[in-house]
């Protein structure tokens, strides 16, 4: 039961229905959550749900004996100074590190056994008995998910920058939420439990506002990134029957795929948690308007950057070992090489780590190891392009310039996709060598490009799409476009969306010749 599948339409009309007529908050949170462990027991499986159901109790026991061992210091630290206070929380913090790690060992290590295990060969099986056998392994649907957020809440916890929640049920609600369950964002616990106790009433504004960035998503994904994938996917099944042009605009147009399958997904959850009044965290904000990859990877899966840089990033760059280091570099070395090695260092280990997240083959590695490269000598040489740029007498804020670093981020984004797009670092040379081995220019005028997955009228449409979306990033750059289409004559207001399910209905490729694929982001 995928976010664009037909039985997920019913069943969240269901689910509407049944939430928006609920009196209460209690009553409204008991809704979320029947809804949310249906979802997972008929999108996942029944051994997935225990699965899930038991790290939950696992993050629920360890956060509860946290608090109660932070629960002394609070009693005991009365009419102490700051430095014996401190002194006397250290101790406290070592006894909640005894609790903490063996939590996070094995909370982290059933992901890091999916991971290796989909490396090593091992057999997935769907039911806990087959786990018995040798050199198998179950896959949670949203285990790097939950994964990175029940990690989070624990180490928000024993830093006592959130506070525990005494009710299995909420926290298991804020696992299993059926909206950012399958790709994200990557929620905070904390915030996610404060919106369950102020949930509104009914919202006639609220519940549009939702409901169009739902049908925008549904565009994106089904019109225009599955459309694409027809192309793509021809073409990259076949490496060797195409060349030059063929696979440069193939791997353009995978660049756009992966961006419209992977906001649409986020526009359709985002919106269905608006229709609850529950606003998660947004992941995107227009990437490919970006002048850098650093700038890139602040607007491109906003969640995941956030997670790595507060839980890996920070506590390596804080760590008085780390800092100590850094210090000493700068007296024996001078500032520069100070300032290179705590850049490099905590951006090199979570560019791996990055890689790592997305796939553990060789492949992803490599990817991650290529934006680590670009991102660590784009921070130590930015001292040196800008000298270089005010030689060069270039206007750094002129509309061309602003245009070829978007053209340049673009095309990094293009070569990272091909590094993982075919599965394997052979399959990346392939294209390499394709793209060069003989420019057929004449695809764009002979009418062939068509016979590779679509149409010339399909083209068309992936054309039109494309201009859609960045219209409408463009658009929302600078106006917030449903608020002022609220503010517009009803008469235009139906128009509109008559217009936009018109778009999702005449335009999306469904049917029975068609089948719904998942969402790229979804096998992470």
């Amino acid at each position: 039961m995928t976010y664009n599948s037909l039985p997920f339409v019913a069943f969240f009309a269901c689910f509407a229905a049944l939430y928006l007529v609920m009196p209460g908050i209690r009553l409204r949170q008991a809704v979320i959550l029947l809804g949310s462990l249906a979802f997972y027991l008929f999108a996942g499986s029944p051994h997935a749900l225990i699965m899930i159901a038991a790290v939950s109790a696992v993050v629920y026991a360890a956060s509860r004996a946290i608090d109660r061992v932070y629960a002394g210091y609070e009693s005991e630290k009365e009419g102490l100074t700051p430095k014996e206070a401190a002194a006397l929380f250290a101790g406290y913090k070592k006894r909640g590190r005894k609790i903490l790690v063996p939590a996070l060992l094995l909370i982290a290590g059933s992901l890091v056994y999916v991971k290796t295990a989909r490396l090593l060969g091992f057999t997935q099986v769907k039911s806990i008995p087959d786990l018995l056998s040798f050199r198998t392994y179950l896959v949670p649907l949203g285990i790097s998910y939950y994964t990175f957020s029940s990690v989070g809440y624990l180490l928000d916890i024993y830093w006592k920058k959130a506070k525990c929640e005494r009710n299995w049920l909420r926290l298991l609600l804020c696992m299993t939420f059926f909206p950012h369950i399958v790709q994200g964002p990557i929620s905070r616990y904390d915030r996610l439990l404060k919106q369950l106790d102020r949930l509104p009433g009914f919202s006639y504004e609220r519940v549009c506002f939702g409901l169009q960035r739902m049908l925008w998503g549904y565009f994106k994904k089904i019109a225009v990134a599955d459309r694409i994938a027809l192309f793509t996917s021809t073409v990259f099944a076949d490496i060797e029957s195409y060349a030059g042009m063929e696979i440069l605009i193939a791997v353009m147009l995978c660049a756009v795929e992966l961006y419209a399958d992977f906001s649409g997904c986020m526009d359709i959850v985002l919106g269905a948690a608006q229709l609850m009044g529950i606003t998660l965290e947004e992941n995107f904000k227009q990437p490919f308007f970006s002048r850098s990859a650093a700038e890139f990877w602040r607007r491109w899966h906003i969640t995941l950057g956030a997670w790595f840089k507060d839980y890996i990033y920070m506590p390596i760059a804080m760590s008085p070992r780390f800092m100590k280091t850094s210090v000493n570099l700068r007296k024996k070395h001078g500032n520069r090489a100070g300032q290179i090695f705590s850049a490099a260092v905590p951006l090199a280990v979570v560019w791996l780590l990055t890689g790592l997240w997305h796939g553990t083959g060789p492949d992803y590695i490599v990817w991650g190891c290529y934006w680590g490269v670009i991102i660590i000598l784009g921070t130590i040489l930015a001292p040196e392009f800008k000298k270089l740029a005010e030689r060069l007498r270039i206007d750094t804020e002129s509309f061309g310039w602003r245009l070829f670093q978007m053209t340049r981020t673009f095309a990094l984004f293009c070569i990272g996709r091909m590094l993982t797009v075919t599965g394997s670092l052979t399959g990346f040379a392939a294209l390499v060598h394709g793209l060069f081995r003989n420019p057929k220019l004449w695809v764009l005028f002979n009418g062939s490009l068509y016979k590779h997955g679509l149409n010339q009228k399909n083209f068309y449409v992936v054309l039109f799409g494309i201009l859609l979306i960045w219209t409408a990033d463009m658009l929302q750059a600078r106006i917030r476009i449903r608020e002022n289409l609220a503010a517009q004559p009803i008469v235009l207001r139906w128009l509109v969306y008559y217009a936009a399910v018109l778009l999702v209905l005449v335009f999306g490729k469904y049917g029975s010749a068609f089948n719904a694929s998942d969402f790229i982001y979804g096998g992470f």
